[in-house]
């Protein structure tokens, strides 16, 4: 921790002297209460309010020489060190004003602010949360623990925040603005539209992006309400020169609704869609999928359509807006029980996420997909001895008794009957080879096919059909965000019998 020098006491002093000569009301301070610590804090503030940053920082320097156990003047000297860019200065005020007095919510938000900026995101969380245990009306403290949150994807908690912040502070156009893009991440259109009217009302004018996600929040809520044509009508008159293609803003409704459960609406704008281009996999198999049509797989031509347009802003989407971190997390689990492997499989490898986890267990890895376009990213990424364009269940009935390792991270969620691909996996492994994978929970018995395409599936599903494997291990897991919500599921570690 960065040392800050006091003064010598006699230097002080000698300042004091000065300053009773020069500044009558100083003098009158100093005599009020018979201390001059206080007149000089006093005067610091002054000259900090003045933006005198240096002034006011030696003026209290000079007032802590005198009177070292006083809080407040080190959250004081604190608050101007940051206001001067001197961070690692200011954590140590801070720190020390908490060590005397650890009961100040001002000193905690302090310490909030000066971590946030230093980007110690633990450090500041910590804080805001002190800073509103202690005092429940600091609305300056919910809105940056929102905006920390929020940086962080953590959604959910992120909007009670900053909704707890408006509510304090209603006249906060950050805080409104902020509630604005939440609101559209969680779907909650109408309140979205209203925090950007509120924002726009209280500050300056809203930027292109905020304008653009008002115009689209205003659209899919009138599509939540059932005016679907109307909505589509009236997009480009409300977005203005903002506006993005139709056809775009269709396509994102579909997905968005459909994720967030307003499943009427998108069912509605997918059978639109499907009716311009009867033939195109993607529409129609999404279609059945809000339809909660019955099925027992993903159709090849869907997943290699799909994936093939997806490829080139896979690994985007889903690291950053998802927050998919299945391949660390199912080769941590899997370090647990093996530390290496003769020949492994990455199923359904994609863009090749996994290869870089999986090459820690040895060098030897195939990646089969069924998609052109990501096994093309893959090979940029590189790391695959062999990179194979194959469906899943024809790739392992042609590959016997060949692997010690499969390997699925979000793969097997195409499939709804688990028994066909169990079996076929377990006819191109070797005898105590390892398969590791991860599903998506269902709520019932056995499996379902839910809006957004994939398969959930019980653990009662997946035990019934893997009597080719026992099961070592199960670790519950978020899989991914889905309408910025986390989606359950499980990694699982089986062992070929």
């Amino acid at each position: 921790m960065t040392n800050i020098q006091l003064p010598a006491v006699s230097v002080t002093m000698a300042l004091v002297a000065n300053l009773q000569a020069s500044l009558p009301d100083f003098g009158r301070i100093v005599d009020q209460f018979g201390h001059p610590a206080p007149a000089l804090r006093k005067l610091g503030l002054v000259h900090w309010e003045n933006g005198r940053f240096d002034t006011a920082a030696r003026t209290f320097e000079a007032a802590l020489s005198l009177m070292p156990n006083d809080p407040d003047i080190w959250r004081d000297l604190a608050s101007v060190y940051s206001g001067s860019d001197r961070d690692e200065q200011a954590l140590t005020a801070i720190r020390t004003s908490l060590q005397i007095n650890p009961h100040n919510a001002q000193s905690w938000q302090t310490l909030a602010s000066v971590a946030d900026r230093l980007d110690d995101s633990e450090t500041a969380e910590d804080a805001y949360r002190r800073t509103v245990a202690l005092n429940p009306e600091a609305a300056a403290a919910h809105l940056g623990l929102g905006l920390l949150l929020f940086r962080k994807k953590q959604y959910q908690e992120a909007l009670a925040a900053v909704r707890e912040s408006v509510t304090l502070d209603p006249v906060n156009g950050l805080a409104h603005y902020a509630l604005g893009h939440l609101c559209f991440i969680v779907s909650d259109f109408a309140d979205c539209a209203g925090a950007f009217d509120e924002a726009a009302r209280l500050t300056l004018p809203l930027d292109p992006a905020a304008l653009q996600k008002q115009a689209r929040a205003i659209t899919f809520q009138t599509m939540i309400e059932g005016r679907v044509q109307e909505a589509l009508r009236d997009y480009n008159e409300i977005a203005g020169e903002h506006r993005e293609d139709l056809d775009i803003i269709a396509r994102d409704a579909f997905s968005v609704l459909s994720a967030s459960g307003h499943l009427e609406a998108a069912a509605e704008i997918g059978r639109m869609r499907l009716a311009e281009k009867p033939d195109d996999p993607v529409r129609r198999y999404l279609l059945d999928a809000v339809l909660a049509r019955s099925m027992t797989a993903a159709p090849v031509e869907y997943i290699e359509t799909y994936f093939d347009q997806f490829a080139p802003q896979f690994d985007g989407k889903l690291l950053s807006t998802l927050q998919y971190d299945g391949p660390r997390q199912m080769t941590k689990l899997l370090a647990g029980h093996r530390t290496g492997f003769n020949r492994m499989l990455d199923l359904g490898c994609g863009t090749g996420l996994a290869a870089g986890e999986l090459l820690s267990f040895g060098p030897n890895l195939t990646g089969v997909d069924i998609s052109s376009g990501m096994l093309a990213e893959a090979a940029k990424r590189g790391g695959y001895s062999e990179l194979v364009k194959s469906e899943a269940m024809a790739y392992l009935e042609a590959t016997p008794s060949r692997f010690d390792l499969i390997f699925a991270a979000d793969s097997l969620i195409y499939f709804g009957d688990l028994g066909p691909i169990l079996r076929a996996a377990a006819g191109a492994m070797v005898q105590g080879g390892l398969f590791a994978l991860s599903i998506e929970v269902a709520a019932g018995d056995g499996f379902t096919l839910q809006p957004s395409g994939r398969f959930a599936h019980s653990l009662e599903h997946l035990k019934a059909a893997a009597t080719d494997f026992a099961i070592l291990d199960v670790m519950e897991g978020t899989i991914r965000l889905e309408a910025a919500r986390p989606v359950a599921g499980l990694y699982v570690i089986m062992e070929r019998r």
